[in-house]
């Protein structure tokens, strides 16, 4: 049977060690993700972060995921394959995956998501690989039915969640199951490389969201709180970084408010810090976040952030000292407040400064990769 090669490594063998790594153990990321959002951001930065202190690590990724392309382009050693709960039906895909596991023999594999426990976690339990790490990204538990409850029981070893609204759903949908697993809070920390904020602020009443555009990220709930700030303050206009299946929809709701002229959609791309250098505040309207890492990024630009009271961005902003939080879908609220804060720059000023005090001094990149290493060194 013929193998796939591994980018990074020859064909069919695991990645050389580091120099000076020899000690440390293989750690396995394993994320199919196709898209790119913060669990992806969070594997290629753990990953990368690991290799540079001497960990030999692997991703184990789909075929046509970012995620892949992102991690070769870095020169991390990379495995593509297409894997879905349904794989454990394929002999020959098991087959590959358990000669894959065997020769990289990893003493850790974290899983970015329920369908890769149950695949990818069960072949790796099988195979004998010591300690499987279920990383949960949304601030909600998977279905509390039987099949789950027997996965979290018998096959995850531990618990990583990228912020405490994630933890507390799982200890509210699996109280019993969570505990054993003791969790492990690693936010996805933030590298202010790249992200020094503008030399002066623009002051052309630009309001900045960033994130796929999707429902649950509430890009209309910002498009309506646009026409109320405009009532207030004319020249409010709203960028909308990223791209996705709602995108269509969106342009149109923006056209049947009068918007269409005030609201730009720059889509997907690598230059988020740019595009945000020309804004004066940022908003997540999102409905729900696993975490606020827009706002993080955000924080670090000084943009004061006015977001959704929603548990995500409470963790991360503190309303009145680094920004504003409003009620939950109160889209009025949310539009005076964005129009207050345009029309206040020394306030913008204060709003931001503190917030990127507060990302550099809690948040950094450091600290998330040092909770790992003690998680993997446990």
């Amino acid at each position: 049977m013929p193998e796939e090669p591994m980018a990074g490594g020859e064909t069919g063998t695991a990645p050389e060690t580091q120099p000076g790594a020899a000690a440390k153990p293989p750690i396995l990321f394993v994320n199919f993700s196709r898209g790119w959002g913060g669990g992806e951001v969070w594997h290629l930065t753990m990953a990368q972060a690991l290799a540079g202190r001497g960990w030999p690590v692997t991703l184990l990724v789909h075929p046509d995921g970012a995620l892949a392309q992102r991690a070769e382009a870095a020169g991390l050693p990379t495995r593509r394959m297409a894997l879905r709960t349904a794989s454990l039906l394929n002999p020959v895909k098991l087959v590959r995956l358990v000669r894959f596991l065997k020769r990289l023999r990893p003493r850790t594999a974290i899983l970015n998501a329920s369908h890769e426990l149950k695949v990818v976690g069960l072949v790796a339990k099988q195979c004998g690989v010591p300690h499987i790490v279920f990383r949960r990204g949304i601030p909600q538990a998977p279905s509390a039915g039987w099949i789950n409850r027997w996965y979290l029981r018998h096959v995850a070893t531990g618990l990583i969640a990228n912020s405490l609204a994630t933890l507390d759903a799982m200890v509210r949908g699996f109280p019993d199951l969570v505990r054993r697993l003791e969790p492990e809070v690693i936010h996805n920390g933030i590298d202010p490389e790249g992200w020094a904020p503008p030399s002066r602020p623009p002051a052309e009443g630009w309001i900045g969201v960033v994130g796929r555009l999707t429902e649950e990220k509430g890009v209309d709930r910002a498009i309506r709180a646009l026409a109320v700030a405009r009532e207030r303050f004319p020249a409010a206009r709203l960028m909308v970084i990223g791209d996705g299946a709602e995108r269509k929809n969106l342009e149109r709701l923006a056209a049947s408010l009068g918007l269409a002229e005030a609201v730009r959609f720059v889509g997907q791309t690598a230059e988020v810090a740019r595009h945000l250098r020309e804004c004066d505040v940022f908003c997540l309207p999102s409905r729900w976040e696993g975490f606020g890492y827009v706002l993080l990024e955000a924080m670090l630009l000084a943009l004061p952030c006015v977001a959704f009271d929603i548990f995500a961005a409470r963790e991360v902003v503190v309303t009145g000292e680094t920004g504003v939080l409003v009620p939950d879908g109160d889209e009025a609220a949310l539009g005076a407040v964005l129009a207050d804060l345009l029309a206040e720059p020394e306030r913008r000023r204060r709003l931001g400064q503190a917030g990127r005090e507060r990302a550099l001094a809690i948040f950094p990149i450091r600290r998330a990769v040092e909770r790992l290493e003690r998680l993997l060194s446990r």
